[in-house]
């Protein structure tokens, strides 16, 4: 995640559907939610996060988006008319449920050189270490990073200076060790057909942390985004009739579910 992203159309659709599926199920309460950012540093060399567009009520789509989550959208619109684009601006304007517990500390190695393997190790270990402290007690946490993620035995390194970008697998798996279900954001690619690649992201989620995957949620608009779902089993049913649901309801025209299939 950067700063430059807050309020654009991708953050629309993930708010979105981190509020569908905390939300209160029948009698059941709803799930306590934790976000966990991988904020990085801004970058410049591209237009991303100009897609604003849609925040414009005389827009085509702000008819469409605006009747799926009126009250997201509305503090979406203002936080960005304001000029208030941030992390620390979408936590100030309410677009999170309430009571969610968040970590914005910013991953970077700007302060360490390149060879400086061990250092960037260490601080991104401690990062990790906050994160988790910060999100203690949550039954659902959400990843954020940047580019999506990565298995740990991936040929880049943690250490290099762009895997800021990503989550490592094995960086997730304390979370579910202690009995919180996650969601995770992964940005698709040009290397295979999506559902292709939702498929191979589910299978390293399912090698590389000790609970089975539910399903990979694909939000197409704009640019194609993998949402992946990792359930506890004291969270399974609820997050998979949640899923279910989402399926039949307005949201279905703008989320799509692969569910996951264990080969």
């Amino acid at each position: 995640m950067q700063d430059r992203y807050a309020g654009d159309l991708g953050d629309f659709l993930k708010l979105g559907l981190l509020d569908w599926l905390a939300a209160s199920n029948g009698s059941d309460p709803p799930l306590s939610l934790g976000v966990v950012w991988y904020l990085t540093d801004d970058e410049a060399h591209n237009d991303d996060g100009k897609h604003i567009a849609y925040l414009d009520p005389s827009h085509r789509l702000a008819r469409h988006l605006r009747p799926l989550a009126p009250d997201l959208y509305d503090r979406l619109a203002e936080m960005v008319g304001n000029g208030d684009r941030s992390v620390a601006a979408l936590e100030r304007n309410g677009v999170l449920p309430p009571g969610t517990r968040t970590y914005a500390e910013r991953l970077s190695y700007a302060s360490l050189p390149p060879g400086a393997s061990t250092a960037r190790r260490q601080l991104r270990g401690q990062w990790l270490s906050h994160a988790l402290d910060s999100t203690l007690g949550c039954d659902l946490v959400f990843v954020d990073p940047d580019n999506g993620l990565r298995p740990a035995n991936h040929p880049v390194p943690k250490t290099r200076t762009k895997a800021v970008k990503h989550a490592y697998i094995d960086e997730l798996a304390p979370f579910v060790q202690r009995g919180q279900s996650l969601v995770a954001y992964h940005h698709a690619d040009r290397s295979a057909p999506v559902p292709k690649q939702a498929e191979h992201r589910l299978a390293d989620l399912a090698s590389g942390i000790a609970a089975s995957p539910l399903a990979a949620v694909r939000a197409s608009r704009g640019t194609t985004r993998l949402f992946l779902v990792v359930s506890t089993d004291a969270h399974r049913q609820r997050l998979c009739d949640r899923l279910a649901a989402l399926e039949r309801s307005p949201w279905a025209s703008e989320l799509q579910v692969y569910w996951y299939v264990d080969r």
